[in-house]
């Protein structure tokens, strides 16, 4: 492997920047269409939050912000529906302890198109919010603070973000292909895209301090080198140090730093090496960049299609390469197998009962105390979970069927998770290692990933109103024509979980058409959180989660698509859906505005056509018994003739 990556680094994707930096760009590309290089621009995801942190704290280093002091210091027009709002101050929407709900996605990605709409009005988004946790309580990862930063730094330095950048970030270092979509020189040859061998528009996001940063991978390595130590070009050795310096005390949270996803790895701490640590993700475009200030080497990966955890392994093992060059060597831990008792102990079986994560809703249970099991009450179609308990009191996961002895644990993961107890609250811990010697091993260290459910008594016409709903799939409508919510699926189903009165998907309801949610997960497991409201408009009835910016449309007010239909008039921000009630599939022409979109969806709702997908030609299917939705401006008119 590690020769394999050696090559790698010879070749025209990776370039030697400086002592011990390396950069790594690749695409999904097919066929026999030149391959992109490490010098095509791509989008680098989250990875644009350092950028941001950067700005604010250079910022502090002028003593032109305190980062302890109130977000509403800087933004005296911040407002939101609950006043605990005074209490974040800068250095939480850095470290994700706001307790904001998370990300406002209406908008946030747009296909081939661009917009300031998200930045424009993202203040009057929040002023309607309100908070899942206290600020400060813990660290929950959070895009939507990162758009705060964004306009904070704007305010102080009185220019765009976009500005901002190039000439205190940019200029400094070199970088001459790094910038934002508002960069018009940036976005013209940007990488390519692909979703299953189709190319697509490129994917831009519109939250620019928390993903919307253009790079290359070596300008992005270059970026990296400025957290080295003893390198000031940017920021001072206290902001750096600050940056890097986890920001919690409880062991079992997500060890962020500012900015940083993690600022130290277990692994690399035992051989003397910090690494700090950040991941990004698009539609179709993703980044890591792993940074090791004292070793003052800096590894950036931007690629088209993956994912940013296949981009973190990458990284990982060409940083393993540069830091073999100075001597140190990393070894990494491997799933082991552990020693697993018969019965499992009294004392742990008080965790019986139900439980929520940040989607469903499970049960766990100890059979005949031999063994423990978790099921989804939520989801019939998920596979339940089966655990032996340890002789350390924790738990393995284990593949098989425990009750007919035919279990074992897995030779290429090890999955443990064990129970705590925290201000009152129970806690599932969950952490594993994974990997193996081709593509090396990651290791995720135990963190809060379920909390107990609490009794949530409801009235019988409340239950029984969310009992109708069970079942029900609902569509997206909000969101512009080019808004990427329409990419893969676009549906999502209300779900009663089995058995568990006052609840629906992981949410309380609280009375007919209200749902809240109440889940305090002290980490990421309690991102992008909403509550739900259904609402009735123009006789159709709709599920809305206002802090995800997102509006949903119930299957059986969607009507079918008339056989002589030949227009469809199209409204902003209202998506026009249609049923393809038939036994065959068949097909239809359409002509499409500039700007307006098509997409079609199969049975399952999987999307088997997309306007976006470049070559397809004007000639779409209609699958059996599938949907269509129409979007675009109001005034816009697609043509169809099936």
């Amino acid at each position: 492997m590690k020769q394999q990556l050696r090559m790698i680094l010879a070749g025209a994707a990776a370039l030697l920047l400086l002592p011990y930096a390396v950069a790594v760009s690749a695409d999904s590309s097919t066929g026999n269409k030149p391959h992109e290089t490490a010098d095509t621009l791509s989008g680098c995801g989250s990875v644009s939050k350092m950028f941001v942190t950067a700005a604010v704290m250079q910022l502090a280093d002028q003593e032109k912000i305190d980062i302890d002091k109130p977000v509403t210091e800087y933004l005296p027009d911040f407002r939101m529906a609950d006043s605990r709002y005074k209490d974040i101050t800068v250095r939480m929407l850095m470290n994700h302890s706001s307790g904001l709900m998370g990300s406002y996605y209406n908008g946030d990605i747009l296909l081939g198109d661009r917009s300031n709409n998200i930045h424009d009005s993202f203040l009057q988004i929040l002023s309607t919010e309100r908070l899942k946790a206290a600020p400060g309580a813990y660290g929950s990862y959070c895009n939507d603070g990162f758009g705060l930063l964004e306009l904070i730094a704007e305010r102080v330095s009185g220019e765009s973000f976009t500005e901002y950048m190039e000439n205190h970030i940019c200029k400094p270092l070199g970088l001459q292909q790094t910038g934002t979509h508002w960069n018009a020189f940036l976005t013209e040859e940007q990488v390519r895209v692909f979703s299953q061998n189709i190319e697509y528009a490129p994917d831009f996001c519109m939250s620019v301090g928390s993903g919307g940063v253009l790079t290359t991978a070596p300008e992005l390595c270059r970026f990296g080198s400025a957290f080295f130590t003893g390198n000031t070009v940017l920021l001072s050795e206290n902001a750096k140090n600050e940056m890097r310096t986890v920001q919690t005390d409880n062991l079992y949270e997500d060890g962020f730093g500012l900015g940083w996803d993690t600022v130290s790895d277990a692994d690399y701490d035992a051989a003397g090496v910090q690494v700090i640590s950040k991941g990004g993700d698009l539609q179709f475009q993703h980044g890591e960049l792993l940074v090791a200030p004292d070793q003052k080497i800096s590894v950036a990966v931007l690629s088209s299609g993956g994912g940013s955890d296949s981009n973190t392994k990458l990284a990982r093992a060409l940083l393993d390469i540069a830091l073999e060059e100075q001597g140190i060597s990393v070894t990494h831990r491997k799933p082991e197998q552990m020693t697993t008792l018969d019965t499992v102990p009294e004392a742990l079986l008080q965790y019986a009962g139900i439980w929520q994560g940040s989607e469903d809703i499970y049960q766990i249970s100890f059979p005949e105390q031999r063994y423990m099991q978790i099921e989804s009450l939520s989801d019939p179609t998920a596979d339940t979970m089966y655990f032996l308990c340890t002789a350390e009191q924790s738990f393995a996961e284990v593949k098989g069927n425990p009750q007919t002895g035919n279990a074992l644990q897995p030779s290429d993961e090890q999955t443990v998770v064990q129970f705590a107890n925290q201000d009152g609250e129970d806690y599932l811990l969950y952490g594993s290692v994974s990997g193996d010697e081709n593509i090396g091993y990651s290791a995720s260290p135990l963190a809060y990933m379920l909390q107990r459910v609490r009794e949530n008594p409801v009235s019988d016409a409340a239950q029984n109103a969310w009992n109708a709903r069970n079942g029900k799939r609902c569509y997206l409508i909000s969101g512009k024509w080019s808004d990427s919510g329409y990419c893969g699926s676009a549906a999502m189903r209300i779900t009663l979980p089995s058995g568990v009165r006052g609840y629906v998907n992981n949410l309380a309801i609280r009375d007919e058409n209200h749902a809240e949610t109440v889940l305090h997960i002290p980490s990421t497991s309690s991102r992008d959180q909403s509550d739900w409201e259904i609402r009735e408009e123009n006789g159709a009835e709709l599920l809305i989660a206002d802090a995800l910016g997102y509006a949903f449309i119930m299957e059986d007010d969607i009507p079918d698509l008339p056989a002589d239909l030949s227009e469809v008039h199209l409204t902003s921000d209202a998506a026009a859906w249609y049923n393809i009630n038939s036994d065959a599939g068949r097909f239809a022409a359409v002509e499409i505005p500039e700007h307006a979109a098509v997409y079609v969806y199969d049975r399952f709702d999987h999307m088997i056509y997309s306007s976006f997908m470049k070559e397809y030609g004007s000639t779409i299917p209609l699958p059996a018994n599938g949907k269509i939705v129409f979007l675009g401006e109001t005034g816009e008119t697609v043509r169809i003739r099936q």
